[in-house]
C-alpha cells in the first residue's frame, strides 16, 4: 500500500500461535491484510510457536514458512517481522529459523524487539523484566540497567543481521526515551516504531512531538513509524468510524501545520497499528 506520502502500514498480529495452522483463521487475517493494504506483519507469540516446534528445524518449521511465503506471494505483504523481547530469543529461535530456509520468501525480513525499558514498574523488584531477565543477568533491577539490557539485545540483533546470507533489518518499539537514550538506540536500529497512544489523531502530533524533536536533534535518518493503538482506551473508538487513511492524513496535516522542518528532517516511513485482535473484536471495516 502506498499512500499519498509514499508510506507503509504495519500491523501487529497477536494470538499468532493460535492462528498459525488454522486455515480459517489464517484466511481471515490475510483477507484483513489485503482489504486494509497492510505492508508489514509483525508477529507476536513466536516463543509459543517455538514450543510447538523448534523454529530452527527445517523439517518441522514448514508451517511457518508456508504462512510467511503465502502472505508475501498472495496478499501483498512486503515484509514479515519477528517480534521478541531479548537478543537471546533471536539467537536461539528466530535467526536459526531464517538460516534454515533457503527460499527468501519464507524468511523474516525484520527482527523486532519489544522490551519496555521505560516502564519503571516492570524494571524494579517484583517487576516482569526484573524477575525474568535482569536478575538472571546478575543486574540490579532499575531503569538504567533495564535500558542497558535493551541496548545489549539490540547489539546482538544487529550482529545477527550482518549475516551475509540474510537481508534483515532491525526494528524497535519505543515509548518514552531521553535524547541520550534515542541516540544510543539509533546506532543499532534501522526502524523505530514510536507509540502515539491518543484517542483522536488530531492530538497525535502534540503527543509525540518531544520524542520526534529528540530524533531531529541527533540528526537521525532511521525510518520512523508512528504507532497507533486500536484499544478502546486509545484510538479504537475513533477508528471504528474512520479509515486508516484519515488518521494518517490527520497526523501529517498536524505535523506540517506545527513543524514543517521536522517533517522534512525525519525519515517518516509510515504507520503501525496495534493490534489485530482489537480490530477483530471491534469488527473493523475499512
Amino acid at each position: 500500500m502506498t499512500t499519498i506520502y509514499g508510506q507503509e502500514r504495519k500491523l501487529y498480529v497477536d494470538n499468532f500461535a493460535n492462528i498459525l495452522g488454522s486455515y480459517t483463521l489464517e484466511q481471515e487475517l490475510f483477507e484483513f491484510v489485503e482489504t486494509n493494504e497492510i505492508d508489514e506483519l509483525i508477529l507476536y507469540d513466536l516463543h509459543k510457536v517455538h514450543k510447538r516446534f523448534p523454529l530452527g528445524d527445517a523439517s518441522k518449521n514448514q508451517l511457518l514458512a508456508d504462512f510467511i511465503c503465502k502472505a508475501k506471494k498472495d496478499f501483498g505483504v512486503k515484509s514479515v517481522s519477528a517480534s521478541g523481547e531479548t537478543g537471546d530469543f533471536f539467537i536461539k529461535a528466530i535467526h536459526p529459523y531464517n538460516q534454515s530456509r533457503e527460499n527468501e520468501l519464507e524468511r523474516f525480513n525484520v527482527y523486532n524487539i519489544e522490551y519496555e525499558y521505560w516502564n519503571k514498574k516492570e524494571s524494579v523488584d517484583k517487576g516482569y523484566y526484573c524477575e525474568t531477565y535482569l536478575k538472571n543477568a546478575q543486574l540490579k533491577c532499575n531503569r538504567e540497567n533495564s535500558f542497558n539490557y535493551f541496548i545489549s539485545s539490540l547489539q546482538v540483533m544487529k550482529e545477527l543481521a550482518k549475516d551475509d546470507n540474510m537481508d534483515v533489518e532491525i526494528e524497535a518499539y519505543v515509548g518514552k526515551y531521553t535524547r541520550d537514550e534515542v541516540d544510543q538506540i539509533s546506532a543499532h536500529v534501522d526502524k523505530l516504531l514510536i507509540h502515539d497512544y491518543v484517542k483522536d489523531p488530531k492530538y497525535s502530533y502534540v503527543y509525540v512531538k518531544d520524542r520526534l524533536n529528540y530524533l531531529d536533534a541527533i540528526h537521525s535518518h532511521i525510518e520512523v513509524s508512528i504507532l497507533f493503538s486500536y484499544e478502546n482506551n486509545f484510538m479504537g473508538r475513533w477508528l471504528q468510524r474512520h479509515r486508516f487513511q484519515e488518521a494518517e492524513d490527520t497526523f501529517h496535516t498536524e505535523l506540517a501545520k506545527n513543524n514543517v522542518k521536522l517533517s522534512e528532517h525525519l525519515n517518516f516511513s509510515g504507520f503501525t497499528y496495534y493490534n489485530y485482535s482489537w480490530f477483530k473484536r471491534n469488527k473493523k471495516i475499512d
